[in-house]
């Protein structure tokens, strides 16, 4: 059962009123009053499914918790009227197998009126939100939704037991002071039923995620969320349910790997959720699908996020150290630079971009950090197992330059 919703029995007084407040009493009294000033079979007929199908209506309405009557129109009275004969042949199949059974077999015409009359309730709540006979004729159907709402149950069924029989009770009470009136009659009977009706309704909606009654709000959330995925992401995040946020958020990124945006989001959730894992994890992988769309600048600023988490922090690619390094030579990180390029020669000892990020390296610390006699065993290094390399003459000038200092 759902916390958030309170118990049907908690809110009873509210079943009683909804047929008698806006146009629930303005369907009540007319369709007693066209019973009462023209009688006639036909008239009685249309009424009967008149008053069943908005019954019904009743229903669907508090089974979204919706606690009112709905509107008397054109479409609501005419829209989905296969549901009144469908509740016709619910309560003529028991009658029907009786006739069959017959006096041969009394203990089965027992079991039979014992059974139904205990799952009539059940019978209806499933044919109003599956709409499908046969599952309201299920037994195995409905002794599954017995089970599921246990003694809630229980008390609806004993609720409904004696509201079936409000309607005589209340007519003898008023026709004993005013004498005998159709329209009394007419009118208790169509009010208790839409009672009864309204309470199975809203049992669907307090037990909706139990027995797997999809509410219509539901639905249209989930047909948004289906549109447009991160629609229910950022109701999260406006919730600040960052833990449900950052799954969806990477269970979209597994199904949309090449989505920068989708990362971009995942990089700042995890950021204010403080999540280092996975914004190191994520933030690898960030970095060289930026750095191969050529956004160098995002690159570096992502790898100073994920270095901030984790001091150890390193690429996944050997083809992103010099891109970053570059970068943050640019942004005058100078040691975040060199710091990224550490052991780059004992991680990646065959990557063509070696000798570009260690020439790199020593342009740094010459030019930019005045660090001469660091520079100096690389330039070493790079002078002997790049000799006739591109960058040849690029060594030679900063060894000569170190020669002459």
């Amino acid at each position: 059962m759902n916390k958030a919703i309170p118990a049907f029995w908690d809110i009873l007084p509210t079943f009683f009123l909804i047929p008698l407040k806006g146009v629930g009493i303005v369907a009540l009294l007319l369709f007693s009053a066209i019973v009462t000033n023209f009688p006639s079979l036909f008239v009685y007929i249309i009424i009967f499914f008149a008053a069943v199908k908005y019954g019904m209506e009743i229903l669907h309405n508090t089974a979204e918790g919706v606690l009112k009557a709905p509107e008397l129109s054109f479409k609501v009275l005419n829209e989905n009227y296969d549901l009144p004969f469908k509740l016709l042949a619910l309560f003529l199949l028991p009658l029907y197998l009786l006739s069959k059974v017959g006096d041969s077999a009394p203990i089965i015409s027992i079991f039979l009126v014992v059974f139904y009359s205990i799952v009539l309730p059940a019978s209806i709540m499933t044919l109003a939100y599956t709409r499908h006979l046969i599952s309201a004729l299920n037994p195995i159907e409905l002794v599954r939704l017995i089970t599921r709402l246990a003694w809630s149950y229980v008390t609806l069924y004993i609720l409904l037991f004696f509201l079936s029989s409000a309607p005589s009770i209340a007519y003898f009470f008023f026709a004993e002071g005013i004498g005998s009136s159709v329209f009394l009659a007419v009118l208790f009977q169509i009010y208790f039923y839409w009672v009864m009706y309204a309470m199975m309704g809203y049992v669907l909606y307090q037990y909706h995620d139990d027995i797997g009654y999809e509410l219509a709000s539901e639905r249209e959330d989930r047909k948004k969320k289906k549109l447009d995925p991160l629609s229910g992401i950022d109701a999260s995040l406006q919730s600040e349910d960052y833990m449900v946020a950052q799954r969806d958020l990477k269970a979209l990124i597994l199904t949309n790997p090449t989505d920068l945006e989708l990362r971009r989001k995942f990089h700042k959730l995890a950021k204010i959720s403080g999540d280092t894992k996975e914004l190191t994890q994520q933030g690898a992988g960030m970095i060289w699908r930026l750095i191969g769309a050529g956004k160098n600048v995002e690159a570096a600023n992502i790898y100073l996020d994920c270095v901030k988490a984790d001091s150890n922090f390193k690429p996944v690619k050997d083809s992103d150290y010099l891109p970053l390094a570059t970068e943050l030579k640019r942004m005058r990180l100078y040691k975040k630079a060199i710091s990224l390029c550490n052991d780059f020669h004992v991680n990646y000892p065959n990557s063509i971009d070696l000798p570009f990020l260690y020439l790199l390296v020593i342009k740094i610390l010459i030019e930019d950090l005045s660090q001469d006699e660091m520079a100096k065993p690389i330039l070493s290094f790079l002078e002997k197992n790049y000799i006739g390399h591109e960058i040849a003459d690029d060594l030679a000038g900063y060894n000569s330059y170190l020669s002459r200092v």
